[in-house]
């Protein structure tokens, strides 16, 4: 049996409703009003805490700021200080005069000097403690000569330095107290050195009350210095009130011996605490006058908190009264649109159960400007077009699927294989050519499975960055098959990552093909090299034997089919040097530690002739003391004839051809220049390409296969070299050999750290 309770009651259900006659109204206002007001509250009581609170938290964090300021500019001025006392010990006849005892020189050389620095004392001291110049500066900005006597080896920091063995050690530092000044000083301490022999040391000091003049004006606070027993010793905040001078500092600004230890060891500002002078309130942060790791003394700054009680006196009352006219107007606007929210709400609930139910011409009827009106008047819409975009979606559908059927029937007509790899990893074939392909790999793989020989490839493929299909493929051999592999990622319109499509291309036939024909050129070069030898021979042996004998016509017959025996030697050698790469995927040198002068020498002798038989002006340029390289002799010579070579067929008579070796950054290079044609930046694409030759007009005389600089690079990279071209149409080109040179023992010691002089 249901319990009844007491609203539940038909009399106390009609007084309530007598009392609330819409509940949607009472449930809104009641807690909104309640809560406008609970917020009033509570926002003028935190917003004004939080004021104050923000006021004494900028305080203590500009104290801590300004703490770190002095500590910066103490740095510099440590700095500036150094810096001035490395410039007066390295000034010309400084030191000689400091170890020669002569003070009058001494003076006329570093008094210039330290005021323009604008030192204000500068000592210097003999290597046996002696005081040898010593100058103080006064009022009007000069430097003026004064004396503190034998005892100056005892003052400061002045002896700590002496008794130092080293020339290279750090600079000395303290603060003390100037016998003759009688004013707190700043110094740093210098050895001055002559032939690796310490002759004194530079003392540069600037006044305490100096510095804390500038130390006030970057932390834009007081500040306040304590050395002994924790008595403040200078400070900046009685200084502006009296004029300078000696000041009877207030007995607050001190602290205890115990907090003065404590602070001198500790590594961050500490001991902030509120202290009242002259009747006002200020707050004193305190930290360990440091500079690199020696602690000189303790500091402190200062800052006024009179204008934190000011403010939040004045921040409460404004808020408090900001706030009480914000709640009044919330009630105000939150009645007014509870009203305008309710009595619609109504019509909108009523609406939507008929459409619910089916109705689908049910409509709300309510036209208004505001949200509800809105919402109302999109709802109808939203009911008007439900139908048409019920058979937008049917015919979508359609589309999709008319789609979804073509892509199917492409992929079953590709004879690539095409596969899709989930995010988690796995393969799914999309055509039948993949699966087939598949189960190929899988009968001739015989360690790894399938799918991580694949996964294997693509990690060696580059990163795709706009067009992954450009890049060349990897190729993989699978028992007797040879596929390539190219991988792309898949992702939505929405950037979402879906996976990898993967296509093979069987591609056995082809490499077949280029199989056979490297093997081809391979046996043919073989082949052809042993009759070209022997006619080589032959007519040298004839050359040689008709010097004299035959006439000038015939001689002439006989250097041409020389320089043409020459050429197709060359030609069987370039095939020779391909068939190697090809088989064993890259060229094998010899290198040893050799020098590159003969063997430039010796190309440069046997190109002498050819150069002035077309009329070249053919120059060889070697810079004197060659470093040595790495280099298989046999190999450079090929790769540098072919380059000179190269330089003589594109070199019309009457140009220039210059052969060049010098040495820089620890690199050989050979330079070969020519004053030839030139090339488009479209050929120098294509410049290294193998079997590659320039067609035209102007390329119909030279001879070759394309395979001398494609075999050059090959060479130069098999000695960890590289190779540079320029080049400009009608102008010329350079080609650069550059190798790695060997370190002489001298070098190496230098980069060890050894020296060796004496």
């Amino acid at each position: 049996m249901k319990r009844e309770t007491e609203f539940d009651r038909p009399g106390n259900r009609n007084f309530f409703r007598k009392l609330l006659p819409s509940s949607i109204r009472f449930k809104i206002i009641l807690p909104y009003l309640v809560l406008t007001l609970a917020v009033a509250a509570i926002g003028t009581y935190v917003v004004t805490n939080l004021v104050a609170s923000s006021l004494d938290e900028r305080l203590t964090n500009h104290l801590l700021e300004a703490g770190r300021v002095v500590s910066d500019n103490l740095a510099q001025q440590e700095i500036s200080h150094f810096q001035d006392a490395r410039t007066l010990a390295n000034t010309v006849r400084v030191a000689e005069s400091l170890q020669a005892g002569d003070t009058d020189e001494l003076l006329t050389l570093a008094q210039p000097s330290a005021t323009n620095m604008k030192i204000e004392c500068l000592i210097l001291v003999d290597a046996s403690g002696h005081e040898s110049l010593h100058l103080l500066r006064a009022l009007d900005g000069s430097l003026y000569p004064v004396s503190i006597g034998e005892a100056i080896s005892e003052l400061w920091i002045i002896q700590s330095v002496l008794d130092d063995d080293s020339l290279e050690e750090y600079p000395h530092r303290a603060i003390g107290l100037h016998p003759i000044d009688s004013r707190y000083y700043y110094f740093t301490a210098v050895s001055i050195g002559l032939n690796d022999e310490r002759v004194g040391v530079a003392v540069v000091g600037t006044r305490l009350e100096t510095l804390l003049v500038q130390f006030k004006a970057n932390a834009m606070a007081d500040v306040i210095v304590y050395l002994g027993e924790g008595r403040p010793s200078a400070d900046t905040l009685l200084l502006s009130e009296e004029g300078g001078g000696d000041i009877e500092l207030p007995e607050e600004l001190a602290i205890t011996r115990e907090q003065y230890e404590q602070l001198l060891i500790s590594m961050e500002t500490t001991f902030l605490e509120n202290i009242n002078i002259r009747e006002r309130l200020y707050r004193v942060a305190r930290a360990p006058l440091r500079v690199s790791n020696e602690t000189l003394g303790v500091f402190g700054v200062v800052l006024p908190q009179d204008f934190i009680t000011e403010s939040s006196i004045t921040s409460r009352n404004t808020y408090a009264g900001l706030f009480f006219a914000a709640t009044v107007w919330v009630i105000i606007i939150g009645y007014l649109v509870s009203r305008r929210i309710t009595t619609p709400l109504a019509r909108l609930v009523s609406t939507s159960r008929a459409i619910a139910d089916g109705n689908l011409a049910q409509r709300t009827g309510i036209h208004g400007t505001d949200e509800i009106g809105l919402l109302a008047t999109t709802f109808d819409q939203m009911t008007g077009r439900l139908e048409a975009r019920t058979q937008e979606l049917e015919d979508l559908l359609h589309i999709y699927k008319e789609a979804s059927g073509r892509m199917q029937a492409i992929l079953l007509s590709i004879g690539d294989g095409v596969i899709l790899e989930d995010l988690n990893g796995n393969f799914e074939p999309l055509n039948p050519a993949a699966e087939a392909m598949l189960e190929q790999m899988s009968t001739g793989l015989q360690h790894d499975g399938v799918h991580e020989r694949i996964t294997k490839m693509l990690q060696l493929l580059p990163a795709h960055t706009s067009g992954p299909w450009l890049e060349d493929p990897h190729r993989f051999e699978v028992g007797r098959q040879v596929f390539d592999i190219h991988s792309a990622p898949v992702r939505t319109d929405d950037d979402r990552h879906l996976g990898k499509v993967i296509v093979l291309r069987d591609v056995t036939v082809e490499v077949e093909a280029e199989r056979l024909k490297d093997a081809f050129v391979t046996h043919v070069s073989h082949e052809l090299r042993t009759p070209l030898t022997i006619i080589k021979g032959y007519t040298s042996m004839l050359i040689r034997q008709a010097m004299s004998g035959v006439g000038l016509q015939l001689r002439s017959f006989f250097d041409t089919i020389d320089r043409n025996t020459d050429d197709l030697i060359a030609m069987v050698e370039e095939l020779l040097e391909l068939s190697e790469m090809e088989a064993r995927g890259r060229l094998v040198v010899r290198p040893q530690p050799d020098t590159l002068d003969p063997l430039i020498d010796d190309i440069a002798t046997r190109w002498q002739g050819s150069m002035v038989e077309k009329n070249l002006n053919f120059q060889v340029e070697i810079t004197p003391d060659l470093p040595r390289a790495n280099v298989d002799l046999r190999r450079l010579r090929w790769a540098v004839m072919a380059l000179m070579r190269n330089a003589w067929q594109y070199t019309p008579e009457g140009g220039a051809i210059t052969l060049r070796v010098d040495a820089q950054d620890q690199r050989v290079r050979v330079h070969v220049s020519d004053t030839g044609k030139g090339m488009e930046p479209e050929e120098l694409k294509q410049l290294f390409t193998r079997f590659n030759r320039f067609t035209g007009e102007a390329y119909d005389n030279v001879r070759g296969l394309g395979l001398g600089l494609y075999i050059t690079r090959a060479i130069v990279e098999a000695h960890e070299g590289d190779m540079q071209v320029v080049s400009e149409p009608n102008v010329g080109s350079t080609f650069t050999i550059s190798l790695p040179a060997l370190l002489s023992d001298e070098v190496l010691l230098d980069i060890a750290g050894v020296s060796t002089h004496a």
